[in-house]
């Protein structure tokens, strides 16, 4: 299946465990840092099994961040598991497996962005050159978190194959770096 098949499979799949929209808003100081620890091992897993890697950032009434069970998907895709009732859902997170040289996996995909504004989430994405992005689920809008290197990188990667990386970019600027019309 194709990249682009497999997102829209995955968002399709999250579309049907009914996860009531939330309001997008900034991640907060211990948002980032609970997905930057979580991130840390599954990077490295990610790029291990060249596998995606998926899941949800659930925020509970006390303040704290927790993680649902993770999903294993395939080079190119990955389906979150069901939400269990109760739980409120502050963003959906996942990696983008082992460098692979035909394909741009170092921002998030056109699909990546587009499935967290439909489900009106915001999002985490990390590449397999260490970077952690950021995705407003409001607005499209994503932002590196931190650059190349700051998480596991895979040995094989081909640093800027695809060019040069922005620190940020908004949802044009994904189709026109990709080349695709909206």
């Amino acid at each position: 299946m194709t990249r682009s098949l497999s997102r829209i499979a995955a968002v399709f799949m999250a579309a049907i465990v009914a996860i009531a929209p939330i309001p997008s808003t900034a991640q907060s100081a211990q948002e980032t840092a609970f997905v930057m620890a979580l991130m840390e091992s599954m990077n490295t897993l990610s790029i291990r099994f060249n596998r995606e890697v998926c899941g949800y950032v659930l925020r509970h009434a006390n303040g704290a961040y927790s993680s649902t069970k993770v999903s294993w998907g395939g080079p190119a895709s990955c389906a979150s598991l069901p939400v269990e009732d109760g739980f409120v859902v502050a963003s959906s997170w996942h990696t983008h497996a082992a460098w692979d040289p035909a394909y741009d996996g170092e921002v998030p995909s056109i699909q990546d962005v587009e499935g967290d504004m439909r489900m009106g989430v915001n999002g985490w994405v990390s590449t397999p050159g260490g970077r952690l992005w950021f995705v407003d689920g409001r607005t499209g809008s994503i932002r590196q978190i931190c650059g190349r290197g700051c998480l596991p990188v895979d040995e094989n990667f081909g640093a800027e194959d695809f060019g040069p990386v922005s620190e940020s970019y908004t949802l044009d600027g994904l189709y026109a770096r990709f080349g695709r019309d909206r």
